[in-house]
């Protein structure tokens, strides 16, 4: 007798599990069925309110072709009539629409068309007031529009627009009512589902629970193996700061020390030139004293001449070559200490510091007949120090390589998201060949004719800045086209803010 019980209730189990199932199944059919109607009520819902919210747009646009009108008639200003052929066109589109979403229903035609034909009277009403006035018949004009015949019309239009939207809220209510008995339905049945749901559930909490022990196991093991790398990336992090910060000292220890010959160089330089004062002086005085020999002190004159000159001419490489060394070490030695120095953000009115780097270039630009325009430009929380760089060297870019043939004109404008901030500073001037985009942030590299001043560090100075603060600088240019260069930054910077680029 046991043994015959067990084996019912073995097989029982499986019975109730297969009929819960396929209850379920039945449920589940059953349940998008509803849904399925349930979204058809939605859709009718949704096809009424656009069918009243293009026809409150068909009236809005018939008032305002009526105000552009009027607008017009008052003061014959161009913009009203605009606003009025630009009403025109979209008032009948939306009808062109309201037919095509009640093309299913015969009545609602003859309704539009009674509507189209008022919307025609109409607009041959305002066309007929706006003909006089641009005829220069203004008098004719306004006591054509002073008639009953447009405030009729535009009253008719009214009244069956309204009662076309009052129709379609009514059957926005039998819509809406019909689709709350769908979800009642829905309802009920998704709670049938969901005990059912909870019963069949019941059954393997078992195998869950053994499930769960597993999967504890493995997160665990994720979790380690997230903080290996999460350490990874932290001494990889630091050994690429360290390497920076060793490449930033290498530069300064290089350029102090070429320093130091430098000023011994340009020491032996002034003595030189002492010592050739010196020199030539005794070789005056002797010519002087040697008056006997004037046809021999004659002959000799040129070549001491030539010596002085040769003298002097190799005295002025040798100045030349060290101040220009000594400018380009002074520019390592400055991008140096830029990039060891400490940031300190704070909001930034941008508007006020284009404002003032516009008055310190306002006598170049005044010299040059060039013309700096600043949009509205959003704020930003960044280095001040930092950002007056880069604009006063992008600006005083845009003054000094503008074209000989025409003033420069030069606009900064500006753009915000949720997260950064883009600038725009565009130039007519003389652009830059798209061979040499990535050459001009190169350090000490220029490109094009070489007759400005300069040492080809500005723009790769800008460039290293931008990315410190994590923005990007991006440059779009051509040859005689002038050049827009781009700079997008962090709206707020932080210490741990780096650019991507």
């Amino acid at each position: 007798m046991p043994t015959s019980f067990s084996t019912n209730r073995n097989l029982a189990q499986p019975l109730l599990l297969l009929a819960g199932f396929a209850l379920l199944i039945g449920i589940s059919i059953g349940t998008l069925w509803l849904v399925d109607r349930a979204a058809d009520d939605a859709r009718s819902v949704a096809h009424t309110l656009r069918v009243q919210d293009m026809m409150s747009n068909v009236l809005l646009n018939m008032r305002r072709a009526e105000a552009g009108q009027r607008g017009y008639l008052f003061t014959e200003a161009s913009r009203y009539l605009d606003d009025y052929n630009d009403a025109g066109p979209a008032a009948e589109e939306q009808l062109r629409l309201v037919r095509e979403q009640t093309a299913d229903n015969p009545r609602r035609k003859g309704e539009l068309d009674a509507i189209e034909r008022t919307m025609n009277g109409k607009f041959a009403e305002m066309d007929r007031s706006i003909e006089l006035t641009k005829a220069g018949n203004r008098d004719a004009a306004r006591t054509f529009v002073l008639g009953d015949r447009g405030r009729e019309l535009m009253n008719d239009l009214r009244q069956q627009i309204e009662k076309l939207i009052d129709d379609e809220g009514r059957l926005l209510t039998e819509r809406n009512e019909a689709s709350q008995r769908t979800n009642r339905w829905l309802l009920i049945l998704t709670i049938l589902g969901a005990a059912l749901v909870v019963v069949v559930g019941g059954i393997a909490v078992l195998l869950m629970r053994r499930n769960v022990a597993q999967r504890e196991a493995a997160r665990q093991e994720l979790a380690v193996i997230n903080a290996n790398l999460e350490r990874i990336v932290e001494f990889r992090t630091a050994d690429l700061v360290e390497a920076n910060e060793e490449i930033q000292r290498f530069a300064y220890i290089v350029s102090h020390d070429l320093r130091s010959p430098l000023v011994n160089i340009m020491g032996f330089t002034s003595e030189l030139e002492a010592l050739r004062k010196d020199i030539f002086d005794e070789i005056g005085k002797l010519r002087a004293q040697l008056d006997e020999l004037n046809a021999h002190a004659a002959a000799q004159a040129t070549p001491v001449e030539t010596l002085g000159k040769d003298f002097d001419e190799a005295l002025g490489f040798i100045k030349t070559s060290i101040a220009k060394m000594d400018r380009l070490i002074n520019a390592v030695l400055k991008l140096s200490r830029e990039g060891r120095r400490q940031f300190n953000p704070e909001t930034i009115d941008m508007n006020e510091m284009l404002g003032s780097i516009e008055q310190t270039v306002a006598h170049r630009a005044a010299e040059q007949e060039a013309k700096v325009t600043i949009d509205d430009l959003p704020a930003v929380e960044s280095d001040r120090l930092a950002i007056e760089q880069i604009f006063s060297n992008l600006i005083d870019n845009a003054l000094k390589y503008g074209r000989t043939s025409e003033p420069s004109r030069i606009a900064v404008t500006g753009h915000a998201n949720a997260a950064y901030v883009s600038f725009d500073v565009s130039d007519n001037g003389r652009g830059i060949d798209p061979h040499d985009h990535q050459r001009v942030f190169e350090l000490f590299r220029r490109s094009g004719v070489q007759d400005k001043p300069g040492e080809g560090i500005g723009l790769a100075h800008v460039r290293a800045l931008v990315r410190r603060m994590g923005g990007t600088l991006k440059l779009k240019s051509e040859l005689g086209k002038g050049s827009t260069f781009t700079v997008t930054l962090p709206r707020r910077w932080t210490e741990n803010t780096r650019s991507i680029a």
